[in-house]
């Protein structure tokens, strides 16, 4: 109804619209993204626990603190139809297990039909290098997993000052926009 409300307020395609989330944003966004596929074109989780993996404040703790591989959704939810995923994490987060981004995309990637390709190792001028992992099936891209190394719980490339924000990562804005906007191009 967030979506539907926003789209009625403003111009936006409703054909080029993804979904983005930090920590438990990032597990509300794919918990969204399976339970209304068709609704969107992209997803990106930064730093979150896959979805259906907390029923409780106990379970919750488990899973940031030691990684937990996805649930099925109840409901007759079809995962094969999934929008896109790009899960980024950093290997210095102390408060979700980096885990937990590749099992969530290792449960895409599976549900998707992807198989990866080889991890490319990236770094932009003195931002924290990455490891990023493709997972394409018939050529196109159904998760990508960018693993970035020295981040902790913080929203990489962010403003400097901000509390959860790292402005010594790769910019995951522009990560996620360009992982988005290659989808939208896709779809079309």
């Amino acid at each position: 109804r967030a979506v539907q409300q926003v789209a009625l307020l403003y111009p936006v395609d409703r054909e080029r619209v993804a979904l983005a989330g930090l920590s438990a944003g990032a597990s509300l966004a794919a918990l969204v993204a399976m339970k209304y596929p068709d609704r969107f074109k992209a997803l990106a989780m930064h730093s979150g626990v896959p979805p259906g993996t907390a029923s409780s404040t106990a379970t919750a703790l488990r899973a940031m603190r030691q990684g937990h591989a996805p649930a099925a959704l109840a409901g007759g939810t079809d995962t094969r139809l999934c929008p896109p995923l790009l899960a980024i994490h950093g290997d210095a987060d102390r408060v979700v297990s980096s885990r937990n981004a590749a099992s969530t995309v290792a449960f895409w990637a599976e549900a998707t039909g992807a198989h990866p390709t080889e991890p490319r190792d990236l770094q932009r001028g003195k931002r924290h290098a990455m490891t990023v992992t493709d997972y394409k099936r018939d050529g196109r891209t159904q998760a990508s997993l960018c693993e970035v190394r020295s981040l902790g719980h913080a929203w990489s490339g962010g403003a400097a000052k901000h509390r959860f924000s790292d402005a010594r990562g790769p910019d995951a804005s522009r990560l996620v926009w360009t992982f988005a906007a290659r989808q939208f191009d896709e779809a079309a």
